[in-house]
């Protein structure tokens, strides 16, 4: 990857792609970022293999890797939806990181701008004549006692043209805490989703999140490798039923950390809100965790979410515990 006016790179290092052998050199690199930023979240090999077998990833074109002699210090890579967004957009989605003791000397700007030059040419490629934008997490917000966060990239994607257009919360909860009463919902049928319904789950979160900000369909591709990952926990996932079977609400889960419950998605299609479904799944989900031993629950929501999801998950316990930010640059 290349763009029209690269700064120079310090002549002790040299650039390639990552490879499926990197794994181990990649989760070191981002575990010593995770704890320059404070974050608390390191990163597990198995995750980073999986992370790198994304579809659509090729890790020869899409990737950087800078590295002094055989240690790797630093990195990038970039995706690109399979489908444009409710606004009909193409999300090219740029990832990277540098390591704390290699920073200050232009190559997260390096990096960058190789993403940015690849990033324009897929969307391109795969989605011609479409509006696109370049979109990039820029890490948590600076807190009193805590690491920087994202106090390091966020200059260097603003000298870039990137601002940020959303904030996430991320939401704890401790198990087994206050019991949550699991209703009944009338005309709904609470159960665990099994394989054979995982396309069913996949057509719901479509339906779901259609009309939020920046949403696009997922592909059945990348579902499948997420849904079967080995973070994945479906035996505390939680479905809603229709009688005819349909999913009208969901919440599924995984352990990123452990002892801690990730619910990863949450959402009820469109013409069943209003009827308690997302709370039902979750009491039921926080409940089937507990009984497990879980020592505690975590999620993420759009602090702007249309369907103030920020007062339902408070109203099962949750508190707020970060804000993450998410950067974006139009193509062109």
């Amino acid at each position: 990857m290349t763009s029209s006016h690269p700064p120079t790179l310090p002549s002790t290092l040299h650039c390639d792609a990552l490879t499926a052998e990197d794994v181990p050199a990649l989760t070191a690199l981002l575990n010593a970022v995770d704890a320059h930023e404070g974050i608390g979240e390191p990163a597990e090999e198995p995750s980073i293999r999986e992370w790198l077998q994304m579809p659509r990833l090729d890790l020869a074109t899409d990737t950087v890797a800078l590295r002094a002699g055989e240690g790797l210090v630093g990195f990038g890579l970039v995706t690109v939806s399979a489908h444009t967004d409710r606004d009909g957009r193409v999300r090219v989605q740029l990832g990277g990181a540098v390591h704390p003791a290699h920073r200050r000397q232009g190559l997260g700007t390096w990096i960058l701008e190789q993403l940015e030059a690849r990033g324009t040419e897929l969307a391109a490629q795969r989605h011609p004549g479409m509006p696109a934008v370049l979109r990039t997490g820029a890490g948590r917000d600076p807190e009193p006692g805590a690491g920087p966060g994202g106090a390091d990239v966020r200059p260097v994607l603003e000298r870039h043209g990137f601002g940020r257009v959303r904030s996430w919360l991320e939401m704890e909860r401790e198990l087994p805490g206050e019991a949550l009463p699991v209703p009944a919902p009338e005309g709904a049928e609470l159960v665990t989703p099994g394989p054979e319904r995982s396309e069913a789950v996949r057509a719901a979160h479509i339906a779901a999140f259609a009309d939020h900000w920046g949403s696009a369909p997922i592909d059945a591709e990348t579902w499948q490798l997420w849904t079967t990952s080995h973070t994945s926990r479906p035996e505390h996932s939680t479905v809603a039923l229709a009688e005819d079977g349909t999913v009208l609400a969901y919440a599924i889960t995984s352990e990123d950390r452990p002892g801690v419950l990730h619910v990863a998605l949450v959402g009820t299609r469109p013409e069943a809100r209003g009827r308690g479904l997302a709370r039902a799944v979750l009491a039921r989900t926080l409940g089937s965790a507990a009984q497990a031993g879980f020592t505690g629950a975590a999620l993420e929501v759009d602090a702007e979410s249309l369907t103030n999801a920020t007062r339902l998950y408070e109203a099962v316990g949750f508190h707020r515990a970060h804000v993450y930010a998410t950067y974006e640059k139009p193509v062109g």
